[in-house]
């Protein structure tokens, strides 16, 4: 019993010290007045809080899914769109995506793929050999001429790491990161692994893949989908991006895991995808 209580009170201690430096960062930056602007700032902060708690109970619900392999399943061509491959974040698996795949396959998508970088404390460029790989794959498994990317937090640098030196980087359409440090998180001190430095504000591997501005895909866009309340990219500036093919995006107040689970900014998703969204990030 004392060992369980134990677990639960560090966790709730965590996820409350992420949303006091988040305060902190914001009180001593511009940032405060981005939230005063949306509502009474303490009240964003405990409802990021709180629903940071949910999120956080769902990843491990969402976990077992991984048990139902048909679920996973990518199946065969033909297609009437481009597949979509989803590329997790740090520590998470393909059972991230267990609610994304759900609605886009209601909202008409057959071909999705939601991958698993293996290797927990690899490189970001690492993981971008695994992508490049699932890309091969699923161009071969389905026909298709191209793929769109959906990645959250580190993943959309996988995403940008593969678009930088994969040779397959021709076939990506359209590519939506959630809640990922492009310019690096102050809180990534915490993590462990190479994926470590590579996320710290300023690294080696951020200063080359920033060096000439967040890049596009060649013949495509690339959507940048920020919150405000986004604990764990601090500053959460680092989460827009800015460059020619790209579009940064704010959606709801969300804490950071719950991008994974918030409709609202799945549906975001697929106006990306589906050129709903003009380049001056407004609907068409």
């Amino acid at each position: 019993m004392w060992p369980l209580l134990l677990f639960l009170m560090t966790w709730v201690y965590l996820v409350a010290l992420t949303y006091v430096i988040l305060y902190y960062e914001s009180a001593n930056g511009s940032h405060l007045e981005v939230l005063r602007a949306r509502g009474p700032v303490f009240l964003l902060m405990v409802r990021g809080f709180l629903a940071t708690l949910l999120s956080h109970a769902l990843i491990v619900a969402a976990a077992f899914t991984g048990l139902y392999r048909r679920y996973w399943r990518l199946p065969a061509g033909p297609v009437t769109r481009p597949p979509v491959i989803f590329v997790h974040g740090l520590y998470h698996n393909r059972t991230a995506w267990f609610f994304y795949l759900r609605w886009f396959r209601r909202w008409g998508w057959r071909h999705l793929k939601a991958i698993t970088l293996r290797g927990k404390f690899r490189s970001i460029a690492e993981h971008a050999a695994t992508l490049a790989h699932a890309v091969d794959e699923v161009l071969r498994q389905t026909g298709s001429a191209g793929v769109d990317l959906v990645g959250h937090s580190m993943g959309g640098l996988v995403i940008r790491a593969f678009l930088a030196q994969a040779s397959n980087q021709g076939a990506v359409g359209r590519v939506v990161t959630l809640g990922t440090p492009h310019a690096g998180s102050k809180l990534a001190v915490l993590a462990v692994g190479k994926a470590r430095r590579d996320l710290l504000p300023g690294s080696p591997f951020l200063a080359s893949l920033n060096a000439r501005g967040v890049q596009a895909p060649r013949d495509g866009h690339l959507y940048a989908i920020y919150s405000i309340v986004d604990n764990m990219v601090l500053p959460n500036e680092s989460a827009r991006a800015e460059g020619e093919g790209v579009t940064s995006l704010e959606t709801g107040p969300v804490n950071h895991v719950g991008l994974l689970f918030s409709r609202r900014t799945a549906e975001l998703v697929r106006k990306c995808l589906e050129q709903e969204i003009n380049p001056d990030g407004k609907g068409s």
